[in-house]
């Protein structure tokens, strides 16, 4: 917010209108140059627990059917879940995904009114569709 009051003109309107993605996009390489600076290897920082544990892709041909795929899930031992506490949490996740069913229809026209951009409703829940589905098959989470 703060960044966002610092770049406003004298009406209150943002000065550049694309701040906030520019924002977003450069956290990765923010994060990648302050790794650099501070003398930490990528193997370090993985060590270190900065990055999610990779599966093994030298064992198998990535594929889905390829059983080192799923070696991620050899990390939890499902005996030390507490399945009382899942289902008791059920209804926070109806709620979480209830709320991200809405999130693009109100968020979208409340930030085409804080930056004045006009948006088309229609293309831009079509690109939402379209990067949870991409962001799905490409191993996104």
């Amino acid at each position: 917010r703060l960044l966002m009051w610092a770049t406003q003109d004298k009406d209150g309107r943002p000065k550049f209108q694309l701040l906030t993605p520019v924002f977003y996009i450069m956290i990765t390489p923010i994060f990648y140059l302050g790794l650099s600076l501070s003398g930490i290897t990528i193997a370090q920082a993985r060590e270190m627990g900065y990055f999610f544990p990779g599966t093994d892709t030298t064992a198998g041909n990535g594929s889905v059917w390829d059983p080192h795929m799923w070696d991620i899930f050899h990390v939890v031992d499902f005996s030390t879940i507490s399945w009382k506490a899942v289902l008791d949490s059920v209804g926070t996740m109806i709620a979480l995904a209830a709320f991200s069913l809405i999130h693009v229809p109100i968020n979208i026209p409340a930030f085409a009114i804080s930056t004045d951009v006009e948006s088309d409703m229609n293309a831009e829940l079509i690109a939402h569709g379209w990067s949870n589905g991409l962001s799905g098959v490409f191993g996104g989470l």
